[in-house]
C-alpha cells in the first residue's frame, strides 16, 4: 500500500469529530482492495483472512471479522521483522498496542475492512454495539437511531433464514466517509448524515443488514452482474422496512427510489448500456458508471417477479436461493436458470430477457401506490399551479415525506418560489441531509443564488457521494453558469482533501464531463 492508496483516507484530528486524534478507515468496494494488499480483486474469488493491526496504545481498532485480541506486541510476530528501518523497532515500542482478527468465512475482497481511532460504543442489542469516535453525543445520538436493530435482525431472518455472521455491529465514521453505509460483515459502516433524530435512518441500517443475505452470502460475479447485490437487498431492506415501520413507509421508500430510476434514465439516455441490469463493463471503472439503475430497477424485476407468483411463493424462492447459492458469488445466468426451475412456466409470465438485458424501464414495471404517496405526489402537482402546502397539510411530516415532495416539484421554478417554500419551511437548515440536499439542487438548478452560501458549507462539511454528486452537476452542467463554474472548482479546490479518494475520483470525472 501507499499514502496515495485508494482505498484509505488518514484523517488528521482536525478532520475528525473529537479533534483530538487522527483517524483511518478502508473503503474498498468496488475494486480498491487492490490497493491495500496484493489480491485478485474480484468478488468471484472469496477470501479469508486473519490480522494483526499495531496501533498507538490511545487509539483501537476494529475490522470485518471476529475481534481475537487487544495485548502487548511481540517481537517478529507477523512477518514484523519483514519490515523496513526502526518499523520493526516501533512494533514493540511500549507506546504500541495489537489488535488481532480473524474472519473464517470467505468473503470477497471488497469486503475487508478496518478503522483505526479514539473509538467508544454503547450496546444495542444481544448482537449489536454502535461504535464511532469516544464523543458522547454522536454515541448516544447513533444508540438512539439505531435502538430497532435488533427486531430489524429478527425480521431479516424470519424472512431470509438464520443471521449466519454472528454480530451485527455498527460504525458511525467521520463525515467524509462516501457511502451511506458500507455492509462490511460484522462491522457495517455508517456515515453520521444517517442519524437524523426519527429513526428513519435506520432504513439504511435495515439495507446494509439486508446485504447479510443478499451481497455477502450470495455475491455478484462480477459489477456487470452488480444488481443482483444490490436489486435483491434493496428489495429486502423494503421489506424489512414494511414489518418493523410500516408499510406506509416502505411504500415511501420505494416511491423515492422509483423518482430515482426515472431521473437515471435521463443521466443515462446518451449511453444506455447503463440503463440494463446485466451489464458491458468491460475497460470501465465502476465507479464512473455508479448509479441507482441496479438498486431500483432490480428491485423493480424482484418485485414484478412477486407480484406474478404471490408473496408466500416469492419468499419461499428466496429462501431457498439463499439457501442453494450462500458462500458462492454468481452471474445474472444463474440466478435465471434458478428462477426458471423453481418457478416452472415465469419466462412466459414474464419477459426475463427484456428485463436483464433491455435498455431503459419495462412497460411493468410500476409506480407504488399508497394514500400518503399520492396525496405528497398530488401536492407536488399543486405548486406547478402556484399552490404550497398548507401547514396543516404536512405538520406531520419527516424527512422522507419532504424528499419525496421535492423530488416531484418541477426541475427549475422561479427563484422568488424557492425563497417561498425556505421561507415558510426552513428547508435549507433541515437536519436531514436528503432533504437539505434536494433543496439545495432545486435553487441551483433554479439560479437563487440566496443559497449558495449554504450550498457551499454542505459541500464542505460532508463527503457522501449522494450529496456531492448532484450539488457539483447541478453547478456545472449545462451552457453558460460561469459564476456557478467557478464556485464549483473553488470549493472543490478547498474541500479536497476531506473528501475520500473515491469521492474525490467522482467529482474529477463530473469536471471531466461538463468543465
Amino acid at each position: 500500500t501507499s499514502p496515495s492508496s485508494s482505498a484509505l483516507q488518514w484523517l488528521s484530528p482536525p478532520q475528525t469529530f473529537n479533534k483530538k486524534h487522527p483517524f483511518v478507515y478502508t473503503q474498498c468496494q468496488c475494486i480498491h482492495a487492490r490497493s491495500i494488499f496484493p489480491c485478485q480483486d474480484t468478488p468471484a474469488a472469496r477470501i479469508r483472512y486473519s490480522a494483526l493491526l499495531n496501533v498507538p496504545r490511545e487509539l483501537s481498532a476494529v475490522m470485518s471479522a471476529r475481534h481475537v485480541d487487544r495485548r502487548s506486541p511481540v517481537s517478529g510476530e507477523g512477518h514484523s521483522h519483514l519490515l523496513p528501518g526502526g518499523f520493526n523497532s516501533l512494533w514493540c515500542s511500549e507506546t504500541r498496542v495489537v489488535e488481532e482478527f480473524q474472519m473464517n468465512q470467505p468473503i470477497p475482497p471488497y469486503l475487508f475492512a478496518f478503522a483505526v481511532g479514539e473509538l467508544g460504543f454503547r450496546e444495542v442489542g444481544p448482537r449489536t454495539r454502535v461504535y464511532s469516535e469516544a464523543v458522547n453525543n454522536v454515541l448516544d445520538a447513533a444508540a438512539k437511531e439505531f435502538a430497532g436493530t435488533e427486531e430489524m435482525i429478527r425480521q431479516g431472518e424470519k424472512l431470509f433464514g438464520d443471521y449466519d455472521w454472528e454480530r451485527f455491529d455498527l460504525l458511525v465514521l467521520p463525515p467524509s466517509f462516501p457511502y451511506g453505509g458500507m455492509e462490511n460483515p460484522r462491522m457495517v459502516f455508517l456515515t453520521p448524515t444517517v442519524i437524523k433524530g426519527d429513526a428513519s435512518g435506520a432504513q439504511v441500517v435495515a439495507h446494509e443488514l439486508a446485504h447479510s443475505w443478499t451481497g455477502n452470502l450470495i455475491t455478484n460475479m462480477n459489477n456487470e452482474h452488480f444488481w443482483l447485490n444490490e436489486g435483491f437487498t434493496t428489495y429486502a431492506e423494503r421489506r424489512i422496512v414494511e414489518a418493523v415501520q410500516g408499510e406506509d413507509r416502505a411504500i415511501l421508500n420505494t416511491g423515492i427510489g422509483w423518482k430515482g430510476l426515472n431521473e437515471e434514465m435521463e443521466r443515462f439516455k446518451d449511453n444506455l448500456e447503463f440503463t440494463k441490469l446485466k451489464n458491458n463493463q468491460e475497460g470501465v471503472d465502476p465507479d464512473d458508471v455508479y448509479s441507482e439503475v441496479p438498486y431500483e430497477k432490480g428491485f423493480q424485476f424482484l418485485w414484478r417477479i412477486e407480484r406474478q407468483i404471490g408473496r408466500p411463493a416469492f419468499d419461499e424462492f428466496i429462501k431457498k436461493y439463499i439457501a442453494t447459492f450462500k458462500f458462492k458469488s454468481i452471474d445474472t445466468h444463474t440466478f435465471l436458470e434458478f428462477l426458471k426451475a423453481k418457478v416452472p412456466g415465469i419466462e412466459k409470465e414474464i419477459d426475463l430477457v427484456l428485463w436483464t438485458e433491455g435498455t431503459g424501464i419495462p412497460p411493468d414495471a410500476y409506480e407504488p401506490v399508497s394514500n400518503l404517496y399520492i396525496k405528497i405526489v398530488s401536492l407536488a402537482n399543486e405548486f406547478k399551479l402556484g399552490r404550497m402546502p398548507r401547514e396543516d397539510e404536512v405538520a406531520d411530516w419527516r424527512g422522507q415525506e419532504w424528499e419525496l415532495y421535492l423530488e416531484n416539484l418541477p426541475k427549475v421554478i422561479e427563484a422568488s418560489q424557492v425563497l417561498a417554500l425556505d421561507e415558510r419551511y426552513r428547508l435549507s437548515e433541515s437536519k436531514d441531509y436528503e432533504v437539505k440536499v434536494a433543496f439545495l439542487q432545486l435553487a441551483i438548478m433554479s439560479q437563487c443564488r440566496n443559497f449558495y452560501g449554504e450550498v457551499e458549507k454542505t459541500l464542505k462539511e460532508v463527503g457522501r457521494m449522494k450529496y456531492l454528486r448532484p450539488l457539483y452537476r447541478a453547478l456545472v452542467q449545462g451552457k453558460g453558469k460561469e459564476e456557478d463554474k467557478i464556485l464549483a472548482k473553488r470549493v472543490f479546490s478547498e474541500a479536497r482533501e476531506c473528501y475520500h479518494p473515491i469521492a474525490r475520483g467522482v467529482v474529477e470525472s463530473i469536471f471531466a464531463k461538463h468543465l
